[in-house]
């Protein structure tokens, strides 16, 4: 993931979080107090870092709700690594030594660690700053990895179901009118789901459907999610091999950090031939049901993404949409509701239309998302 990536995932996160501008808190100001007493500083701050800009959640010695450019605090720098930022004496360190903080307030010690949530996003620091150098040992470091633990745990519990909902709201793409094609979809968004889903137009003029899933628990799983969704928009306009490598090194690091891998199935349709690639990466709940009753099932061997071995080159697929073909895509999500592809298979036989057979579906599922996209 590059650093505009990450900044603009960490945005999301942070906002989700529901935290920015809702006052003074006394579970975030506990933390910073006792920050302060621990190490004898004059200011500790629990910062957030979002969009350019750097706010203060809760301060000692300093305005509570401050917000600073990214660019003129040390915390921009901290969130850029998994480990506490050291800088005993900022006046001697140049990437630093310029800061107004340094040259204007007179400070010249700044210790933070990073805050992390559960999907691996740094999100901000809780630091410790001082107006005379100071060097900090292992106990010390120690003690305020323990304290930015504290802080973690404050945070995560923020992200309430209600936030994470307008998170995976967020994540229903608008309705898509491609010409001779109908596209019929159910989606039920989950606040615990890992299921990825997309359909759009491309610039192009191709449609592309995506399916998908990650195997995390938790209101992770969502923010996971919206990441693969992320990455397939972005390459659009990419050749299929090499949009999905590129996918892949863009999540490695996050799917490695939640020690889990990712499914997906990727179609591009061309709509004035009917003629469509696809690629399989380990989801295999996708089918075509033929207008003369016959089933081709259209899955890969490939692995899940997190999981193909490098040396391994993906292995694309193709088909030819005849009038009356439909195409049937599903998550995990939605097929355990239903049991398995054969049996959305069996429901979509005996419906004359992708929106029968979406309203067949419905009372069998609590969440997933089911695309039918059909010839005319």
């Amino acid at each position: 993931m590059t650093q505009l990536d990450a900044a603009a995932r960490r945005t999301a996160v942070v906002e989700a979080l529901g935290v920015l501008g809702s006052g003074p808190e006394e579970r975030f100001d506990r933390i910073t107090r006792m920050t302060q007493e621990a190490f004898g500083v004059p200011l500790t701050f629990l910062n957030l870092v979002h969009d350019q800009v750097v706010t203060s959640q809760s301060a000692q010695g300093w305005v509570q709700g401050d917000s600073m450019p990214a660019e003129e605090v040390f915390c921009s720098t901290t969130v850029l690594s998994g480990e506490p930022l050291v800088v005993p004496d900022a006046t001697l360190d140049p990437r630093f030594a310029h800061l107004a903080a340094v040259t204007q307030q007179g400070i010249r010690f700044y210790a933070g660690a990073p805050l992390s949530m559960l999907d691996g996003t740094r999100v901000g620091t809780l630091c410790i700053m001082d107006a005379a150098p100071r060097v900090l040992t292992e106990e010390d470091l120690d003690l305020l990895r323990d304290l930015a633990h504290w802080a973690e745990r404050e945070l995560g519990h923020t992200i309430e179901r209600d936030r994470v909902r307008r998170v995976v709201d967020g994540l229903v793409p608008e309705p898509v009118d491609v010409p001779g094609y109908s596209l019929d979809v159910l989606t039920i968004p989950r606040d615990d789901s890992g299921d990825v889903a997309d359909w759009r137009v491309a610039a192009d003029g191709r449609l592309h459907l995506t399916v998908g899933s990650v195997s995390v628990g938790g209101r992770a799983a969502a923010l996971l999610a919206a990441d693969v969704r992320a990455a397939v928009i972005a390459r659009t306009d990419l050749p299929m091999d090499a949009a999905v490598a590129g996918l892949e090194a863009q999540l490695a690091a996050d799917l490695s950090a939640a020690d889990t891998a990712g499914s997906l199935f990727h179609l591009r349709l061309d709509p004035g031939t009917g003629r469509a690639e696809y690629g399989d990466a380990g989801h295999g709940h996708a089918a075509v049901l033929r207008h003369g009753g016959e089933v081709e099932s259209l899955r890969s061997p490939d692995l899940p993404l997190g999981l193909q071995p490098g040396s391994t080159p993906r292995t694309p697929g193709a088909l030819d949409l005849e009038r009356g073909d439909r195409v049937l895509l599903a998550t995990d999500g939605l097929l355990a509701g239903v049991g398995d592809l054969d049996a959305l298979v069996t429901i979509a036989r005996t419906s004359s239309t992708g929106a029968e057979t979406a309203d067949r579906v419905r009372p069998l599922v609590s969440g997933g998302t089911l695309l039918v996209l059909a010839r005319d």
